[in-house]
């Protein structure tokens, strides 16, 4: 018998296609979102990495306006950074408008929280697909597995007996589904592994960027009396 897969192929029912068009499917999805995060990770690294340089001056001189305006530059769109910072500004100006002081910045500390943990979930979306992938693609391959093996019990019927040629077409599909499960979810595991690595190493960074920031204020809390909100 020629166990080529264009033969293979043709043994195929219309539910073992479907399950072979669900993993291609999924494989292309996790390969999607894994070329964004990768996208996404590098922009928002090299474009904070830039905007600290730009701004560090601007601190440097207790020039809260200019760092928030450059904040809101596009060439840092991508830079949590930039957000983070414009976060902390914007509030601590705030409460000195509003305070008179800035004494308590137990709300400038909320409000950074608040912009890490949205840049964290930022960092993180659509991660859930490649987990789910990875977890799940072994059974949608196992499922295919059993429509081959229900095919081999069909041509053992229809021939009338147990032979090997009455099976192995039934036999081949069905370990060909689940080589295809697993190739679709082992790389899929990897990727979210990196990507789950990356975004914690990043959600490391933007905390302590937080608290950066926070120290900054407290120790300029001059540079805001007399700013408007």
């Amino acid at each position: 018998m020629d166990f080529s897969l264009s033969n293979i192929f043709d043994h195929f029912t219309p539910a073992t296609w479907t399950i072979a068009i669900t993993l291609l499917v999924m494989s292309v999805l996790s390969l999607g979102v894994t070329f964004n995060r990768a996208f996404i990770f590098m922009r928002s690294r090299s474009q904070s990495k830039a905007f600290a340089d730009a701004v560090g001056g601007m601190l440097n001189k207790a020039d809260v306006d200019g760092a928030i305006k450059a904040s809101k530059a596009d060439e840092y769109k991508f830079a949590y950074l930039a957000r983070i910072l414009r976060t902390g500004l914007e509030d601590a100006k705030d409460v000195q408008v509003k305070l008179g002081d800035l004494e308590d910045l137990s709300t400038v500390q909320n409000s950074m929280e608040r912009a890490v943990a949205e840049e964290e979930a930022f960092m993180r979306k659509w991660m859930t697909i490649l987990a789910t992938v990875s977890s799940t693609a072994p059974f949608v391959g196992l499922l295919g597995t059993v429509f081959g093996i229900i095919n081999s019990f069909i041509g053992m019927a229809a021939s009338g007996s147990g032979g090997i040629g009455a099976v192995a077409g039934g036999i081949a599909e069905a370990l060909v589904m689940t080589g295809f499960g697993l190739i679709v979810a082992i790389p899929a595991v990897w990727f979210y592994n990196w990507a789950n690595a990356q975004a914690e190493g990043l959600g490391s960074e933007m905390k302590n960027n937080a608290s950066e920031m926070l120290d900054w204020v407290h120790k300029n809390a001059g540079a805001f009396a007399g700013k408007a909100a």
